[in-house]
């Protein structure tokens, strides 16, 4: 009886070395199948079948209630036109053609509002809104001189829509409030800053970017080529008749530019050329050490870092995480515009041999189901889990058969 006993014993444990010798073999396996998996899953260039097919993309901006888009385009020939194209029914809504209203190469730029509204500028004194199928054009007095638009930052405060403009005033740059469509004065200029884009950052206080030119040589430079450093300004505006002031001016000392500005819920992302700022609502500010070409915030708040042509990586900032993705394919263009609709980002721009494509990234794709990691993952959890299954169930017969 004893001797039964013992050889069972070994029987078993002879099975249970040889189960655990599997487990930890799959284990081995699995980990270096998911190793195989870490380039960034979910970016692909897109079949060119919209509207703009066969034009470079200047500027674009998705709508958010759907799939349309408004675009400024420009073919070499055929000049530059802009148009909403509807993607549900096919339809295009012709804003400037060169055959028409050839007024495409003056837009200033074009950009979505808060509520949805699209703006552009190709006149002094005057912004045009898309709202649906609608223009709506709004005209600002010249009492108080006359200016181009380019650019427009947007908050509302208190029930009131407060819009902050940045303004051409001759050869300079400056900001205007709008109170009742009436423009106030423009901000007092700052010697050797050119603005470039502005963003509403928190009641009462709006964020500019810029670049600050010194006198030839004055930063240590070559006197024949003079450096420009990128620059942060505060803008305080109330929303009232007051002129904006501006508050505070930083100055960067490191070489580069920055080129955009994206709202995400903690605050504001500065993207640049050589490093990028997250701007908190305590208005901290944290450098997300990070490089890009471009930079776009999605949906869910989260921002795009996109680099180079020929770059192997992209990043992310999601408010907390700064994580670096490892593409399967390098960057593949010189980025013209960007636009984010629905879970997609969608890069334009041209690739190495001057042709306009689209390289549209899947936001959530990357780590899913539909990702080759994803999958593994989850044959790893179900294979994992069947062999635990197998030895317990091994066991039970095993103890119910002794008993």
């Amino acid at each position: 009886m004893a001797g039964g006993w013992r050889g069972l014993l070994r029987e078993e444990s002879e099975h249970q070395w040889l189960a655990i010798a599997v487990f930890f073999l799959f284990i081995l396996v699995g980990a270096f199948a998911l190793e195989g998996t870490q380039h960034f899953v979910g970016d692909t260039l897109k079949p060119l079948d919209a509207q703009h097919n066969g034009g470079l993309v200047l500027d674009i901006e998705y709508h958010q209630a759907n799939s349309s888009y408004t675009a400024l385009v420009y073919s070499p020939g055929a000049g530059y036109h802009f148009f909403t194209e509807h993607v549900d029914d096919g339809t295009t809504s012709v804003i400037y053609t060169p055959d028409t209203n050839d007024l495409g190469r003056d837009v200033n730029f074009v950009k979505t509002m808060p509520d949805g509204e699209i703006v552009f500028s190709v006149s002094d004194n005057q912004l045009i809104g898309l709202q649906s199928n609608l223009m709506v054009s709004y005209e600002y007095s010249t009492n108080n001189g006359e200016f181009g638009i380019l650019d427009v930052a947007e908050q509302t405060t208190e029930g009131a829509t407060q819009r902050l403009l940045l303004t051409q005033e001759g050869q300079n740059k400056s900001f205007r409030g709008v109170s009742s469509l009436i423009p106030t004065p423009a901000m007092s200029m700052t010697a050797g800053i050119q603005w470039h884009s502005v963003e509403a950052h928190s009641a009462g206080m709006w964020l500019a970017i810029g670049s600050h030119s010194t006198t030839a040589g004055g930063d240590g430079s070559s006197p024949a080529a003079p450096k420009a450093r990128a620059a942060l300004g505060w803008i305080a505006w109330d929303g009232t008749e007051r002129t904006p002031v501006l508050s505070q001016l930083d100055v960067v000392t490191y070489p580069g530019q920055f080129h955009s500005i994206s709202s995400t819920p903690t605050g504001l992302v500065v993207g640049g050329t050589e490093t990028s700022l997250h701007i908190g609502l305590d208005e901290v500010i944290f450098d997300l050490e990070t490089p890009s070409s471009v930079s776009v915030a999605d949906n869910e708040g989260t921002v795009w870092f996109i680099g180079e042509q020929g770059t192997d990586t992209i990043t992310t900032w999601d408010g907390e995480i700064l994580e670096i993705h490892l593409l399967s394919r390098d960057v593949p263009l010189d980025t013209t515009a960007v636009g984010v609709n629905g879970d997609n980002v969608h890069i334009h721009g041209t690739n190495s041999d001057g042709m306009p494509i689209v390289w549209s990234i899947d936001v959530k794709a990357n780590g899913s189901i539909e990702s080759g990691r994803g999958f593994l993952s989850l044959l790893f959890i179900i294979g994992g889990g069947a062999l635990l299954g197998i030895m317990g169930k091994h066991a039970f017969e095993q103890r119910k058969a002794l008993n």
